[in-house]
């Protein structure tokens, strides 16, 4: 009997950590705010080149230099930013674990990309396998909103996953169109990191007000 006792107060502990979970993301503020940030920097930098590809825009070589490298240079800060801020704070919830380890799982499977596709592009001469870096990330970036949806059940985060998925695919297939492929990646960007980063900043906030209160 104690047995039983003890193996249901078990359960009931476990399904306690699942409801400290629930939230609309899980990578709290500042995570949101990193997310959020990335899709605007990197969205901007895709919406230059592409008025670029389509004859909108001309920028001297220094200009170019500085659309490619400036972007990653903010984010690194503002990545360092968060680390230092976050690095002492608990995440509860196992729901919030998972998610943000699906996230920096796909982080690290990302930088492994960088270095495959620039080797296939440098031994081959051939700068269109470095463009399908950014469709598999987008692809990967679909895989970690399904796992968030199987997570949350909340319909916006499946369309989310949908919308990284079909994105890449999209960029998968336009590689012979810059144009067309830096239209998709700049709309993406924007769509389905800058807006639910900045969504996800938005309901922690709220809910740190709400258990601030309490």
């Amino acid at each position: 009997m104690n047995d039983k006792i003890k193996s249901m107060q078990d359960d009931l502990a476990f399904l306690r950590t699942l409801a400290e979970g629930r939230g609309e993301g899980g990578i709290g503020v500042a995570g949101g705010a990193l997310y959020g940030s990335a899709g605007l920097i990197y969205g901007l930098e895709c919406l230059g080149h592409y008025a670029q590809a389509a004859g909108v825009l001309r920028m001297s070589v220094a200009g170019n230099l500085a659309l490619a490298w400036v972007p990653t240079l903010i984010f690194l800060v503002l990545m360092t930013v968060v680390i230092v801020v976050d690095r002492k704070r608990p995440t509860h919830g196992v729901a919030n674990r998972a998610v943000n380890a699906a996230f920096q799982g796909a982080g690290i499977a990302n930088l492994t990309l960088v270095v495959i596709f620039a080797a296939a592009a440098t031994r081959n001469h051939d700068f269109r396998y470095w463009l399908f870096h950014p469709a598999v990330v987008f692809v990967l970036q679909g895989a970690v909103w399904y796992v968030i949806f199987m997570l949350r059940k909340k319909l916006w985060t499946a369309l989310v996953s949908i919308g990284w998925i079909g994105a890449g695919l999209a960029m998968g297939l336009l590689i012979d169109r810059p144009d067309l492929f830096l239209l998709v990646a700049t709309l993406g960007l924007f769509a389905l990191m800058m807006v639910p980063g900045f969504w996800m900043m938005r309901q922690a906030l709220r809910q740190s007000a709400v258990t601030a209160a309490a």
